[in-house]
């Protein structure tokens, strides 16, 4: 018997091609899938004020709010994003627990202010998994000494005292209290005196970058607040400190360890498919974040239009009486800023699933909208047939960042940081949506400004489109896409070009290496911050993504290494580095 899904292929070619040139119908499909696609047609046609992605944005991050890795937030929002797939009525809707932290940590209230020799309300964040203050702690705010005489100067002055350390150079240490280095010495007069804190400027102007470091031992928690204080306010206070004023601060900092394992999940749901059921075409993001604001743009953006792209798509297709050859998987991944640990997790629990993957699409890019899907020379002519329609009903946007593109790369590019990572060095296709618009990327991502109010409702509409389009029809295909050797496989036992070996985290940092990846024979460690590549500056992911994709065999690439600048040439096509400087 003919399947649901097989007579409408059949009878959308049919129609298709009675309204085709001659020359046209002669031309054979790659793919199998018809020029003109009714479920396309059907997403393209719901009218903007019937899309739910910026209600579902809103939920999750106002709603719920940040939804950091071991917090109480983010199992809450896992739940909910659970609830929402099965009230759209998707299959198999779950949770899967992929590991634990050995401690939650939850955050509640930040306040702070100056009190003299004016009032200020100050600006400023915490590392995630670090104390705060026990109420409000007020006292005096103290410049870190530089020198003898300055440190036996402050002998007796530090009880409730705020430390403003300008660089590292100066702040108290605390690991070798019994050492003889100024700043070992300051740092237990700090604690013999009982200091409240310490106070530094963030890196970068006008910015609150969120970070930190979830490997904590639960039996020896963190006890000195650290606080960053936003650049210009710094500067002003330390300032003032320096010239002798009487700068009084004050903190309120609520947060809290939480007792582990703190079991930590992905979400799942599905639309079965029909005769290529057993196959999977996974569309996704990660639902965590870090807690300095909302998490709204990384990733609510991509979980909205994930839950959002599922709840379109399995309406479009009950309406028309079709599914899908292949499965559609939608998952939101959780442990994503720590280093991919969801994904990863997921892919080592189910091994075998790794050889039935067709592609995995992951929307963790921000607002801008999803305007192309990267195509090696491979993949190119069945990215033209599977994405002609969305190609086809975008085409005329005014805005040309709402023009869908196939955007040709010689290899799809690995280590940009994100699941679909995870995904490509197992040998499985995974795509990390090509973004445009005029959010800036570097304004928000892990800032104070992750808020909803940065997102653009008109690039979330459209991505969700097409998010939806995109899976439907590459479920579609006759064929599951072509696979690239991974890293670690006999065929290609060096690194992969265009890729660094690298796993990024916050602020360019460097969380992993690549076992015999380039960064590594390089001399690169974790712990590391990549500076730029080929003279183009790393400072976000977008602009690592887009000159790892310019398709050169050889590039300079730098990065600080211990406080010094290191350089080496990257040749991807030998698979070698030269180290050329260490400053």
């Amino acid at each position: 018997m003919t399947s649901i899904i097989s007579r409408f292929l059949l009878i959308s070619s049919l129609g298709a091609a009675l309204c085709l040139p001659l020359n046209a119908q002669l031309s054979e499909s790659l793919t199998g899938l018809p020029a003109s696609d009714a479920v396309v047609d059907a997403i393209y046609a719901i009218d903007d004020a019937d899309l739910q992605v910026m209600n579902v944005l809103d939920e999750l991050s106002n709603g719920i709010g940040a939804r950091l890795t071991s917090s109480k937030n983010l199992t809450e929002a896992c739940h909910w994003a659970q609830n929402k797939f099965a009230s759209f009525g998707l299959s198999n809707s779950r949770l899967e627990e992929w590991g634990s932290f050995p401690v939650g940590f939850d955050r509640r209230l930040s306040v702070g202010a100056m009190t003299s020799p004016y009032k200020l309300e100050l600006s400023f964040n915490t590392n995630s998994w670090t104390p705060g203050t026990a109420g409000q702690v007020a006292g005096p705010a103290i410049a870190a000494p530089q020198t003898e005489e300055e440190l036996a100067a402050l002998s007796g002055k530090l009880n409730n005292a705020w430390i403003l350390s300008s660089t590292n150079k100066y702040a108290p240490r605390f690991s070798d209290l019994e050492g003889n280095s100024l700043r070992d010495r300051f740092g237990a007069m700090c604690i013999a005196e009982g200091y409240a804190g310490v106070i530094k400027p963030c890196s970068k102007s006008g910015l609150l970058l969120t970070r930190g470091r979830y490997k904590i031992d639960p039996n020896d928690l963190p006890s000195e607040v650290n606080i960053t204080l936003l650049r210009e306010q710094f500067a002003d206070i330390f300032q003032l400190a320096k010239d002798g004023a009487d700068v009084q601060l004050e903190f309120d900092i609520e947060q809290t360890f939480t007792a582990g394992p703190i079991p930590l999940y992905n979400v799942l749901a599905e639309i079965p498919g029909t005769d290529l059921a057993n196959e999977i075409v996974i569309v996704g993001g990660h639902i965590d974040s870090w807690d300095g604001a909302r998490g709204a743009q990384d990733n609510g953006t991509g979980t909205s239009t994930t839950l959002e792209a599922a709840r379109i798509l399995k309406k479009a297709i009950d309406e028309l009486g079709v599914q899908p050859r292949r499965t559609i998987r939608f998952m939101l991944w959780s442990g994503e800023e720590q280093g991919l640990l969801g994904s990863r997790a997921y892919i080592e629990q189910h091994p075998a699933e790794n050889e039935v993957i067709s592609a995995v699409l992951v929307h963790d890019g921000g607002t801008n909208t999803c305007s192309g899907i990267q195509a090696t020379p491979e993949l190119k002519p069945l990215f033209e047939e599977a994405f002609g329609p969305v190609i086809e009903h975008t085409a005329n946007n005014e805005d040309k960042d709402l023009r869908f593109r196939l955007v040709p790369v010689k290899r799809l590019p690995q280590g940009v940081g994100s699941d679909h990572d995870s995904y490509l060095r197992v040998g499985v296709p995974g795509f990390f949506w090509e973004q445009n618009g005029n959010a800036s990327y570097t304004y928000i991502h892990h800032t104070q400004h992750d808020t909803i109010d940065e997102v653009v409702p008109e690039y979330q509409l459209a991505s969700v489109r097409v998010i939806a389009s995109g899976a439907w029809r590459i479920a579609n295909m006759n064929q599951a896409l072509p696979r690239e050797a991974p890293d670690n496989s006999r065929a290609n036992r060096g690194p992969r070009r265009h890729s660094l070996g690298v796993f990024l985290g916050d602020a360019m940092t460097i969380d992993e290496l690549v076992k015999g990846g380039l960064a590594e024979q390089a001399g690169m460690k974790a712990g590391d911050v990549l500076i730029s590549v080929a003279g183009v500056k790393t400072e976000d992911f977008q602009s690592l993504r887009k000159v790892l994709a310019s398709g050169e065999q050889q590039r300079v690439v730098v990065w600080s290494h211990g406080g010094k600048q290191m350089a080496a040439i990257f040749d991807w096509d030998r698979s070698e580095v030269e180290v050329i400087k260490a400053n």
